[in-house]
C-alpha cells in the first residue's frame, strides 16, 4: 500500500518545481494491481492559462523509442523480423561505410555506430523535410564506429528500425502503434504525431507547449511547431498523457507477473535484460555500468542519467529531452511517470529526485 506521508513529500517536490518556473507538470505513480496516485500543476502554455490535469497532453520525446521497440518485438514474435539479421537485408539502400554490418539488435541497443542526429538535422527541419528525406541521409552517413563495439545513443537507429518495420509490415509505424498498442490498452490520448482527428476534437485544447519560446525555430520547426508535432518522428514524436503512461506501465507490470499482453513475458524479459553483456565487442565495464535492454534503458544507480539511487538495477525506463521520465520496477511491482515542459539538463536532472521519492512511496 502507498505511504501517504511519502506521497505528500513527493507532490510537495513537484509543487516546488512548479513554483520555481516549471510551467506544466503531470505525474503518476502506482502499482501493477491498479493502486495509483496522480499530481498536476501549472498551465498549458505561456498564452493558455488553462490548468494542467492528468489528461493534459505532453510531447514525450525519447520515451517514444521503447514503444517503437515494443512494436518491433511484436514483429519478431510473428516471425517477420529477426534481430540477428543485417539491416541491409530489409533496406538494400542502407550501405557503405561499414553499414553492411549493422544488425537489427544494434539499432535496439544503441550500438550501431549511427549518429544520434544527422549533421544536417537542423537544415532538414527548417525545410520541413519528411521522414523519408531524413532516412535518405541516414543511408549516406558514415558510422562513428564498427557496429557492436561501443555504445553511442542513436536516434537515427530508431528511424532506421522504423523504416525496416514499415517495409515488412506495410503499415506506417504511427498506425502500427495505434492498432497494436494504443487501442488495445485504451491509450486514447496517445499518438505518434498529431493525428488529423485531434485537430477537431478536445485533444487540441489539452496540448501543452514546451518551454522553448524565443529559441530559434520554436514556432516553425521546433518542439512547439505544427511541423514537428505532426511529423511523428519514431525517435521522439510521441504525444501522450501521464494517465495513459500509467495504463502502459500497469500493463507491462502485468506481463512481468505472467499475464497476457501485447508481448509475451519472455519477450518483455529480453527487452528489459542487459543485452550489452552478450556482445563480445562491448567492454565489460561499459556493459555493467550503463546497461541497455532492447529499447529500454536499465537503471544506472548513482549515474547522473539513471532514474534514481533508490531504484534497483533491475528497474528500467527512459528519459525525454522535453522534461519527461518514466521508470518501471518489476521487483516491487511499481512505476512512476513524470511529464514536464521544462527541457532536461545534461547533468543535475531533478527528475532523479522524483524517481527516488516515488520509489520510496512503494517501499
Amino acid at each position: 500500500m502507498a505511504a501517504t506521508k511519502r506521497i505528500d513529500v513527493l507532490w510537495g517536490l513537484l509543487q516546488r518545481w512548479a513554483d520555481e518556473g516549471c510551467r506544466s507538470i503531470a505525474a503518476e505513480t502506482g502499482r501493477g494491481d491498479g493502486e495509483s496516485a496522480s499530481f498536476a500543476a501549472g498551465t498549458l502554455s505561456a498564452t493558455d492559462g488553462a490548468s494542467v490535469t492528468a489528461d493534459s497532453i505532453f510531447l514525450i520525446a525519447s520515451p517514444t523509442k521503447p514503444l517503437v521497440a515494443t512494436a518491433a518485438m511484436m514483429l519478431v514474435e510473428q516471425g517477420r523480423l529477426q534481430l540477428d539479421h543485417r539491416v541491409q537485408r530489409y533496406l538494400p539502400e542502407f550501405r557503405g561505410g561499414g553499414k553492411e554490418d549493422v544488425r537489427l539488435i544494434h539499432l535496439l541497443t544503441h550500438t550501431s555506430g549511427l549518429p544520434d542526429m544527422l549533421p544536417n538535422n537542423v537544415a532538414l527541419r527548417q525545410a520541413h523535410a519528411p521522414l523519408a528525406e531524413f532516412m535518405r541521409h541516414v543511408n549516406d552517413v558514415e558510422l562513428h564506429f564498427e557496429p557492436g563495439t561501443r555504445v553511442h545513443y542513436q536516434s537515427m537507429g530508431l528511424l532506421t528500425l522504423a523504416t525496416v518495420m514499415e517495409s515488412v509490415a506495410e503499415v506506417a509505424v504511427p498506425d502500427l502503434l495505434q492498432q497494436q498498442i494504443f487501442a488495445p490498452l485504451g491509450m486514447r490520448d496517445t499518438a505518434l504525431g498529431i493525428p488529423a482527428a485531434w485537430r477537431s476534437s478536445d485533444h487540441s485544447a489539452r496540448l501543452t507547449a514546451s518551454q522553448v519560446e524565443g529559441q530559434e525555430g520554436a514556432d516553425d520547426w521546433g518542439w512547439n511547431s505544427d511541423y514537428w508535432r505532426e511529423l511523428g518522428a519514431p525517435w521522439g514524436g510521441l504525444l501522450s498523457t501521464a494517465a495513459d503512461w500509467g495504463k502502459l506501465a500497469r500493463h507491462l507490470l502485468g506481463i512481468h507477473a505472467g499475464g497476457d499482453g501485447v508481448v509475451s513475458p519472455s519477450t518483455l524479459r529480453a527487452m528489459t535484460t542487459n543485452q550489452l553483456g552478450r556482445m563480445a565487442g562491448i567492454p565489460s565495464a561499459t556493459a555493467r555500468a550503463t546497461p541497455w535492454g532492447l529499447g529500454w534503458q536499465l537503471n544506472w544507480p548513482g549515474h547522473p542519467r539513471g532514474f534514481g539511487e533508490l531504484l534497483p538495477a533491475a528497474a528500467y525506463g527512459h528519459w525525454g529531452a522535453t522534461g519527461t521520465m518514466i521508470w518501471i520496477d518489476p521487483t516491487r511491482d511499481a512505476y512512476g511517470v513524470v511529464l514536464t515542459t521544462e527541457p532536461i539538463a545534461a547533468e543535475d536532472r531533478r527528475q532523479i529526485a522524483f524517481g527516488n521519492l516515488s520509489s520510496a512511496v512503494w517501499g
